[in-house]
């Protein structure tokens, strides 16, 4: 049976595995199809802490963190679900 696309992006996102030729594929890119990149979730846990860790500067912020871990925080996630 074939993954979906939802499951293999969330099993992605969440690893902190770090494979040496997607890293350096993703030095390739500039900073802007970095973010895509990790907006599509097309970047592993492990890939964004080191592109952070690197060029802190280009890592979109939300509330003082950087996006994919504040993605994380109980708060976010309860005004994300919250009624309108």
């Amino acid at each position: 049976m074939p993954r979906s696309t939802t499951r293999r992006g969330i099993l992605l996102a969440a690893s902190l595995t770090v494979d040496p030729d997607r890293l350096a594929a993703m030095w390739q890119m500039s900073p802007q199809q970095r973010s895509a990149a990790a907006r599509r979730g097309e970047l592993s846990l492990g890939e964004m802490c080191r592109w952070a860790a690197r060029h802190p500067r280009e890592v979109d912020l939300v509330n003082d963190e950087f996006f994919f871990l504040a993605a994380l925080e109980p708060e976010l996630a309860e005004a994300r679900d919250a009624p309108a």
